[in-house]
């Protein structure tokens, strides 16, 4: 995901849009150039073959002036011409949007960054949240068409996400704060409440890696010294993990440019595969030395324990033991050969323990409740039911794979097979009924992929009858959600689901 500079006070959008402007402007002048140069040096081979040919010879360079070959590359010039003229009228109405609601940012009583003009995002309620709106059964019907070909071209259109919404989170997570305070202005002085992130199925730390980087740089836990710190541990003990790097290249993700900015932030990694936690622990020794959980510092806890929908104990796959982030590390049933056993607990439970938080009042406000729990993130989901029907979750992003109950070591809930089986679109309505917002998150086209589909967006709305099907993923898909109760943040994620009308 990419990286901003995150510096306090300062109109990240705008600098956001301003530099994208920028790279979009110099595209469009390269292709006006190159159109130029071909047609000039069409019409020079047509004037020098006039000069020295016959009739006959000037009907044949007509002919060839008119190549196929050559009208279309004309053709497609134009187009990404065109296309690149739209994108940069489009950026400029967003910056003029983003620069018109910059001074009602540090007001959320007044905070409404809805354009008027835009009858698909909604509009942020006087109580602050986020009015539901629905899809019509045509827009709908448009959304899952395009959704569907867009997979059938690129399978991994969801399972490695751009994670567009992750720009300025440090900003939208303040706004989140300051709603939960029921504050009038943003008390950017208010650091006795840290931000809170769930790692919920850590794996290699990733995920936690890249929160305590978009929210503390300064504390130097990012995918880059992740990466190295693993890789060290592995040369100590004369052996190699597979996919080090994580499966999505995670280490290569842009870090955020600001460097020396430490804000308080506790980042809770969950890890049932004792071979991983012990592999985490040593990179948190490596990377974390002096956490001493002072006010002020980012903390990253590391728990050997599975989530689930209940509290207790469960058997696990063997393969938990001495794999490190072997994606067989699963619940298997009770009784089968070799399983190891490991505890589980829900998140209600964990944030009751953990923050005593013994009533609904008492809750910490979770910014962001990440699940990836091999299929069973419906279970882990419905385990933080309390969490969740107080909105104390500010955003949640969790996985969908229906192809695990499908191979040859069957698991998960997703998908036909599923056991017990669920549906995503089953899942994210009863999200809907907690007042969230769900979204497909998606990899936006680039390079070779530009003008395939032109209108796919970083973000498919699901929420409001805008899917009608089941997405036909053919791998794993993620799936971000915000509560509507933030309405700030659940816009700033509706804006980048822009819809087929």
């Amino acid at each position: 995901m990419a990286r901003i500079s995150q510096r306090p006070k300062l109109s990240l959008w705008k600098y956001i849009f301003l530099v994208s402007l920028g790279f979009l402007v110099l595209f469009l002048v390269r292709l006006n150039y190159q159109l130029m140069v071909h047609l000039n040096r069409d019409a020079a081979v047509g004037s020098a073959a006039a000069a020295g040919s016959n009739a006959a010879d000037m009907r044949r360079n007509e002919e060839a002036k008119v190549d196929p070959k050559a009208l279309q590359k004309l053709s497609m010039l134009r187009k990404e011409v065109s296309t690149m003229k739209e994108k940069v009228s489009t950026m400029k109405g967003m910056l003029n949007d983003i620069k018109s609601n910059s001074n009602s940012a540090a007001n959320t009583a007044n905070l409404d960054l809805s354009h008027p003009n835009d009858h698909l995002s909604g509009h942020i309620l006087p109580t602050g949240e986020l009015e539901r709106i629905t899809c019509s059964p045509s827009t709908s019907k448009a959304q899952s068409d395009r959704m569907n070909k867009r997979f059938v071209e690129w399978w991994s259109h969801s399972a490695c996400p751009d994670q567009a919404w992750m720009e300025g989170i440090h900003t939208i997570f303040d706004v989140a704060n300051a709603i939960s305070n029921k504050q009038v202005a943003l008390d950017s002085s208010d650091g006795s409440k840290p931000f809170l992130v769930l790692d919920i199925g850590c794996n290699k730390g990733y995920t936690s890696a890249d929160f305590l980087d978009a929210l503390s740089p300064g504390t130097n836990m990012n995918p880059n010294s992740l990466v190295h710190a693993i890789r060290s541990i592995a040369k100590e003990d004369n052996t190699k993990y597979d996919r080090d790097g994580g499966v999505c290249n995670d280490s290569d993700k842009p870090l955020n440019e600001d460097r020396e900015s430490v804000r308080g932030v506790e980042v809770h990694c969950f890890e049932p595969s004792p071979a991983t936690y012990q592999m985490l622990t040593r990179a948190h020794a490596k990377l974390m030395p002096r956490e001493d959980g002072g006010g002020g510092t980012a903390k990253w806890h590391i728990h050997n324990v599975g989530l689930h929908e209940v509290n207790g104990q469960m058997a696990w796959h063997n393969a938990c033991a001495s794999a490190v982030g072997d994606e067989l590390c699963t619940i298997v049933p009770e009784g089968t050969e070799d399983a190891i056993t490991v505890p589980v607990v829900t998140v209600d439970k964990f944030l009751e323990d953990t923050y005593q938080s013994t009533s609904a009042s008492t809750l910490p406000l979770v910014h962001m409740l990440k699940i990836d729990a091999e299929g069973l993130d419906p279970a882990v989901l419905t385990g933080s039911t309390q969490l969740l029907t107080q909105n104390r979750a500010v955003m949640v992003m969790f996985e969908f794979n229906p192809g695990l109950s499908e191979k040859e070591n069957p698991h998960g809930m997703w998908g036909k097979n599923g056991n017990p089986h669920k549906d995503l679109l089953e899942v994210t309505s009863w999200l809907d009924t907690l007042g969230y917002d769900c979204y497909l998150d998606t990899r936006v086209p680039k390079g070779k992929e530009v003008g395939k589909v032109p209108d796919a967006p970083a973000l498919y709305r699901i929420t409001g009858d805008c899917l009608v099907e089941e997405p036909r993923v053919r791998g794993w898909a993620n799936v971000v959600c915000a509560s509507r109760k933030f309405g700030s943040v659940a816009w700033g994620l509706r804006r980048l689901a822009t819809m087929v009308e």
